[in-house]
């Protein structure tokens, strides 16, 4: 395809992996200028994509009624009049996108990489992968490459606002943290997921740390869930994603340092050019990994270590993420 005057790209999940295909679709915006690259992606998660100026339009699909979210995805694509829908999430919800855009060519990468291989059905030019680990940066890589074959391999990136940077420097300021100087963002989650970092062992991180250090916690960890003692708490709600590239760039700013397990908000953090640690216990660094962070695995990982439970079914618990970032061993004391 030598020209196009529009194009979607459609990835609607999840958030980590939304952050990971972002390079790619910046790379297809600079290897064809002269196309206009919008994207379609889940409503909670399009506020990402604010201020990237190679994006001309995102496209917010509701999860919820399922078919009448899909309908109105529908008329909201057709009216983009697109020739060329590329879809790098790989399964049946975005591969109908793709086939309900209108689009004449539909691209997406071939079985066996797709999550959900008989979603092919619906596309018309299926890409092989040129990497066998099913990394959702190189699928979507290798997809745009297909329509813009000298497309450069970029890295995601995100931007906030002055005004975004100054609000979130103050709720920094209200816990106690001057965002002018360093400091350590620990990242937790939801206690059942076994990608999450135990509190025990984050107290240990921040006890070590020279900086003053912060937990973090977003809509989907509960209240009441453990957090390290005498350690600040900043909780981002419902609709507050900004907030968290705000903080990502705070810390890039400060030349701080983010701690964080293999989940959505430590990829965010990552793309907006914070220091990253990313700890892997369950999961397989070769698929999600950012190539951006210092990766951390347990020296002495489990033999059911990787898996891809979300509930971790181990008789003493997620072991794979009880370990301390300075060595990547267990911690000493012992958790409590």
């Amino acid at each position: 395809m030598t020209r196009a005057a529009d194009v979607v790209v459609v990835r609607m999940s999840a958030m980590g992996d939304v952050v990971h295909s972002l390079g790619a679709i910046e790379a297809l915006a600079r290897a064809r200028p002269g196309w206009r690259v919008h994207v379609a992606v889940q409503e909670e998660i399009a506020p990402l994509l604010c201020g990237l100026d190679h994006i001309a339009s995102v496209v917010t699909h509701r999860r919820r009624p399922a078919v009448v979210g899909m309908l109105r995805s529908r008329r909201l694509l057709r009216r983009l009049r697109c020739d060329l829908a590329l879809d790098l999430q790989g399964n049946w919800k975005s591969a109908l996108a793709v086939r309900l855009s209108g689009a004449r060519r539909r691209v997406g990468i071939a079985p066996p990489w797709r999550r959900e291989p008989g979603s092919a059905r619906l596309l018309t030019e299926l890409v092989p992968a040129t990497q066998e680990a099913a990394h959702p940066r190189r699928l979507a890589l290798d997809v745009v490459r297909h329509v813009a074959p000298d497309a450069p391999d970029l890295l995601p990136r995100l931007v906030s606002t002055e005004a975004e940077l100054a609000r979130e420097a103050a709720a920094l300021q209200a816990l106690g943290i001057d965002a002018e100087l360093p400091f350590l963002v620990l990242v937790l989650g939801p206690p059942r997921d076994n990608r999450s970092w135990p509190a025990g062992s984050a107290a240990l991180e921040a006890a070590a740390c020279p900086w003053p250090a912060l937990v973090l916690l977003g809509p989907a960890e509960p209240s009441g869930m453990q957090v390290p003692p005498g350690v600040p708490l900043l909780r981002h709600g419902v609709g507050e994603l900004r907030r968290l590239v705000a903080l990502g760039g705070l810390v890039a700013r400060a030349g701080g340092r983010v701690v964080g397990p293999d989940q959505g908000p430590t990829h965010v953090l990552a793309a907006t050019g914070a220091e990253v640690t990313a700890l892997y216990g369950a999961q397989d660094p070769d698929c999600t990994a950012s190539s951006a962070v210092r990766v951390l695995v347990r020296r002495d990982r489990p033999s059911c270590v990787p898996c891809r439970r979300r509930v971790c079914d181990h008789a003493e618990g997620p072991v794979c993420m009880q370990f301390q970032v300075a060595t990547g061993e267990p911690p000493s004391p012992p958790l409590a």
